[in-house]
């Protein structure tokens, strides 16, 4: 139940098209700029694509959660598209910490954000959380989805659709052999692939193989982020993590960055220097982050670490940029607030 639990059953919702660079900033300053942009007949103009294009750049605004749907009120029903609290801490354009996606790092918290729970990119899930082989074909690992969506009580998608999910996954974050001559657009046209996580085998055309080993710009920070957005999120009542469950638990740093439990701890030893507010304790040899302080102000340092800004810059994001709380809207968090008052 874990897949179905962590994941939206989304298929093919992409229309083919994997994210291209200034994909996400167009998503965030359609959706900041106008909530019903993507509902409007002129959108091909105004985001300056085609008609598929403008559904694709939506999807993935949503599948990265720098945008999210909220309800219309009134007697209209269209759903509006409104940045998150994550996104504007991200991309927007006077406060933002990396408005144009200027630090390949970011490319890792958008990575994170996408595979984590609550998830619209389920063959992804599978793919990074699940899949242990290191080296396989695209039809080995289509074999291994069909066996995890028989164990959910999804209306499985046609094969079809699965196909493509893994065919955009594979263009987004690697490169396929190409039939013929392979154009510009081929090669530079998915920013992911600087993530160096999948790699084509010499085995043949429709093999490939997980990059293990030292990632591209998965820095310390990114890691640390990712901890404390999995900690919020999975017991957000605890101040302490072991640094086997960030590794090896179901949609944990380790299993989505595909990183050992090494490789975080020296990120964890290297952070606890310079963040204020982060511990590492080990009771009884099991090591563990102690986080000691608001944990949202200590990813907000942690973020201000990563992109080299100062106290005041971060200070100018307000809302909160790890846990579920960040994936909501300005609008949705004040009435959860008020709520929460109220009662």
């Amino acid at each position: 139940m874990g897949l179905q639990n962590d994941c939206e059953s989304i298929f093919a919702g992409h229309q083919t098209f994997h994210p291209r660079f200034g994909w996400v900033k167009k998503a965030f300053d359609g959706a900041n700029t106008d909530p019903q942009i993507f509902n409007r007949e002129d959108a091909t103009v105004r985001l300056g694509v085609g008609k598929n294009m403008v559904d694709a750049i939506r999807f993935w605004g949503l599948a990265l959660k720098v945008i999210k749907r909220t309800a219309a009120s009134g007697a209209k029903r269209e759903n509006l598209t409104t940045p998150t609290h994550f996104g504007s801490a991200l991309f927007d354009s006077t406060t933002g910490l990396d408005p144009y996606v200027e630090n390949p790092s970011t490319l890792w918290l958008l990575h994170w954000q996408a595979l984590s729970a609550q998830s619209s990119l389920p063959i992804w899930r599978i793919f990074f959380n699940e899949y242990s082989a290191v080296e396989f074909t695209g039809a080995e690992f289509l074999r291994f989805v069909d066996e995890q969506l028989s164990g959910t009580t999804w209306k499985k998608p046609v094969l079809a659709s699965i196909e493509k999910d893994f065919d955009c996954l594979i263009r987004m974050y690697s490169r396929k052999a190409a039939r013929g001559r392979q154009t510009i657009d081929d090669l530079m046209d998915s920013p992911f692939r600087q993530l160096g996580l999948v790699i084509p085998s010499p085995s043949g055309p429709d093999a490939f193989r997980f990059a293990l080993g030292e990632k591209p710009f998965l820095t310390d920070e990114v890691i640390v982020y990712a901890s404390l957005d999995y900690l919020a999120r999975t017991d957000s009542n605890s101040k302490t993590i072991t640094t086997t469950r960030l590794t090896s638990d179901s949609g944990s740093p380790g299993r989505l960055f595909k990183i050992s439990e090494e490789r975080l701890n020296t990120a964890l030893e290297n952070c606890v220097t310079y963040v204020d507010g982060l511990e590492i304790a080990s009771p009884a040899g099991a090591t563990q982050l102690v986080v000691d302080g608001d944990i949202n102000e200590i990813a907000l340092l942690t973020l201000q670490h990563l992109y080299k800004v100062n106290k005041s810059s971060v200070k100018r994001i307000h809302g909160p940029v790890i846990g579920l709380d960040a994936l909501a809207s300005e609008q949705e968090l004040s009435f959860s607030l008020t709520r929460g008052k109220a009662s």
